[in-house]
């Protein structure tokens, strides 16, 4: 009697794109406010002045679609007058680990070295702490950019460590200078900063989403307060309060792969022998005392014959075992592909190469 080995591998990579921890990055999705029953503000956003007065609907302004948001870097005549922009992440992030922030900027004014992003456990809408006194989590100069000196949109690229902590975040001008004088725009006193298409989203590949990611916005989707109503409620919390807001970290995947030689198949067909069935259900076992996120089968074949051939060679292998699992576990996230001979695992030029390439890969993607 043969012996069957499985193989566990920890695969390198996850393969579904990694999705932003910033709701409404681009402003398109517009709020109705409470008060005015208009659509006034980005849904998912708020600013510490009037939604009337930073959020804009204009082609020729936007960097894409219809909306972009200000914040106010400074005022002709008024000192440290300042505006920022806040959002709550969709998830906690994990401490440690990195995350890529985006989004594109302009100004016709020289102010964007001084812009920040500025992460926070609580909202800071409710702390009274100038920006001016605040040191972000990091400046737009420390990303390495060269600002133009025209008012053309420029993209913003930064890595960001994680503390854990973070709820919310901010964009302001967090400059100890203050930004003052004449504007050099007829009419115009205040010093703006344009911001368009923000998203932040996980470098490392196997953290997804949170489970309750979808309850999470819609909270933050069903907070409608603003103008009036909103300073109302900022005037009610004590000033400087700071109460810390706990999200759902974003969940961490892992991928398992399992390697099932040829020998479980019949030379050159897909009909799985008898002997395979044990394999298998330690295979079914292992899905189903795991919290698996899906399953993906691949069909792999040596370069004996044309590519068209193997393709469906490798189609219906993936697909046998994909109906096996799934009438022994009752989970209906199986995907079956057939990779043919593209992706070998040894040379094709020995025996014991093709043998090798000859194979079923099921990943398994698991939330840890």
């Amino acid at each position: 009697m043969k012996t069957i080995c499985l193989i566990f591998l920890l695969a390198v990579s996850f393969r579904l794109p990694a999705q932003s921890l910033l709701l409404n990055g681009g402003f398109e999705e517009e709020n109705i406010c409470t008060e005015y029953q208009v659509n006034c503000a980005p849904e998912a956003w708020l600013a510490n002045d009037d939604g009337f007065f930073n959020y804009f609907k204009d082609v020729n302004r936007s960097h894409t679609d219809l909306h972009c948001m200000a914040i106010e870097a400074g005022h002709s005549k008024k000192a440290y007058k300042r505006t920022f922009i806040r959002s709550r992440l969709l998830c906690g992030l994990h401490r440690g680990n990195q995350y890529r922030i985006e989004f594109f900027v302009k100004s016709p004014h020289p102010v964007l070295d001084s812009v920040g992003v500025y992460f926070t456990s609580y909202d800071i809408l409710f702390d009274k702490t100038p920006l001016q006194k605040i040191k972000p989590s990091f400046y737009l100069a420390d990303a390495g950019v060269v600002f133009k000196k025209d008012s053309s949109w420029q993209q913003v690229s930064f890595i960001y460590t994680a503390n854990g902590s973070e709820s919310f975040i901010t964009v302001g001008n967090f400059s100890r200078n203050d930004v003052t004088g004449n504007t050099g725009i007829q009419l115009e006193n205040n010093f703006f900063v344009f911001i368009d298409d923000i998203s932040m989203t996980p470098l490392n590949v196997n953290e997804k989403l949170c489970n309750d990611w979808q309850l999470s916005k819609k909270t933050i989707y069903d907070q409608d307060e603003r103008h009036e109503y909103l300073r109302r409620l900022l005037k009610e919390k004590s000033p400087g309060a700071k109460d810390a807001v706990k999200l759902t970290k974003d969940k961490l995947v892992r991928v398992d792969t399992l390697i099932l030689p040829d020998i479980l198949f019949e030379t050159g067909k897909s009909g799985l022998k008898s002997d395979s069935y044990s394999l298998l259900d330690s295979i079914c076992n292992r899905i189903k005392n795991s919290h698996v996120d899906s399953v993906v089968v691949e069909g792999h074949t040596d370069n004996t014959g044309s590519f068209e051939i193997n393709e469906k060679l490798s189609v219906e292998r993936a697909v046998s075992v994909k109906n096996y699992l799934q009438h022994k576990t009752g989970y209906s996230y199986i995907i079956p592909r057939g990779k043919s001979y593209s992706l070998p695992k040894a040379e094709n030029d020995t025996p014991e190469g093709r043998q090798k390439n000859r194979r079923v890969e099921i990943l398994c993607y698991i939330s840890e």
